[in-house]
């Protein structure tokens, strides 16, 4: 099978911030044998899109984080946002979206651990146990595949069928619809209180859909840089949005809030916001999340940022709740639905070949702007 194939190394790593294409060169594609199934409860899958996540792309910029690099296996296939179909067996042709958490479940990992006993998969801790290699998921583990290929291996608890009414675009989104369901659930804004989303790109627009979803009485402010984000933020329910510089002046107008700016043009505010999910990742917008929130409020830190380097001190002042988001807590079947009714194939750009991976990771930063926020590889056509 053809496959875009990863191998990390330290060199790379440290070259990749000074240039992109360095990191760009752990990256091959080749032929390649299918990945095996471990077992009779495993099942091969091939990928029909497959998105580019701010994660992957973080590999090659080189700045994920290490601490991440020590649980995966390489070398393997990037690719975590899966939509296929089933390869073989009595459920051969079925339409799937793969729920990639490699849980105690999935792992044959026993007794289960703490996490995985209470559906938080994503958490599991037994990470490097069981009978595949190391890896927090599909897409970063060396025995499974990912969705950047022409075949993976999945545990039959890990795929989800796909209603004939949603289109293969709606659902390569289902992933990452389900961490914002489960963003939005950690914020757990209570009714009419105003809510900050920092970042209009994939995660943040869906994180603005899950919000209205869960809590339609609140109040939801969206940061944009770009128009067609502003417009797509609106259209999935963000009450407001505004520029990312305007955050503490359109925060102070709709909670009543004083702004100062003091030592070094430094802006902050009095009372402000209520919930706030940082959904950029960066050391500014981490600052800004937390300069914006009221005392004994709540940021969530959603996805998976790289390293960064903040001034938290208005978190201590405040003392402030500062939680992270990651994964899902049995969100597939409402992400799945809620897709339809969302229609988040409009996110979804043009799809492109494998062997184009290198225009594909170039334009995948350049098509938020235009409101299609998530670049795919095409498998359809390989």
């Amino acid at each position: 099978m053809l496959a875009l194939e990863y191998t990390p190394s330290v060199a790379r790593h440290a070259a990749a911030r000074v240039s992109r294409r360095a990191g760009e060169g752990g990256l091959t594609l080749r032929r390649m044998a299918p990945p095996r199934p471990p077992n009779a409860d495993w099942l091969a899958v091939r990928p029909r899109l497959s998105g580019i996540c701010g994660s992957d792309q973080a590999l090659f910029s080189g700045s994920a984080s290490p601490y991440l690099g020590t649980l995966t296996s390489t070398p393997f296939v990037p690719g975590h946002e899966i939509v296929g179909e089933i390869a073989g067996g009595e459920r051969r042709g079925e339409r799937v979206v793969v729920e990639p958490a490699l849980s105690c479940v999935v792992r044959g990992a026993e007794p289960e651990c703490t996490e995985c006993a209470e559906g938080l998969t994503a958490l599991c801790r037994n990470t490097v146990e069981g009978e595949v290699s190391a890896g927090l998921q599909i897409g970063y583990c060396r025995d499974t595949g990912g969705g950047w290929s022409e075949g993976l291996v999945a545990h039959h608890s890990q795929l989800h069928a796909v209603p004939a009414e949603l289109s293969d675009e709606d659902a390569v989104l289902v992933e990452p619809l389900a961490c914002a369901l489960n963003a939005a659930r950690a914020a757990a804004p209570s009714p009419g209180e105003a809510v900050g989303v920092i970042g209009a790109g994939t995660i943040g627009l869906l994180c603005v859909a899950a919000l209205r979803e869960l809590a339609p009485d609140a109040v939801v402010l969206c940061t944009a840089k770009h128009p067609a984000q502003a417009h797509a933020a609106r259209r999935l329910g963000a009450d407001h949005t505004c520029a990312p510089e305007q955050l503490p002046v359109e925060a102070a107008r709709l909670t009543g809030a004083r702004r100062l700016v003091g030592h070094l043009g430094r802006e902050l505010l009095l009372g402000g916001l209520d919930r706030v999910l940082d959904c950029v990742g960066s050391g500014d917008s981490l600052e800004a999340a937390v300069t914006v929130t009221r005392p004994r409020g709540t940021v969530v830190l959603v996805g998976m940022p790289g390293q960064v380097r903040a001034d938290l001190s208005l978190a201590w002042q405040r003392e402030l709740e500062l939680r992270g988001a990651y994964g899902y807590r049995g969100d597939f079947p409402a992400a799945i639905d809620l897709a339809g009714r969302l229609g988040t194939g409009r996110l979804v750009a043009d799809g492109w070949h494998l062997s184009d991976h290198s225009r594909a990771l170039a334009e995948a930063p350049r098509a938020a702007r235009s409101g299609q926020v998530r670049t795919v590889f095409d498998l359809r056509t390989e």
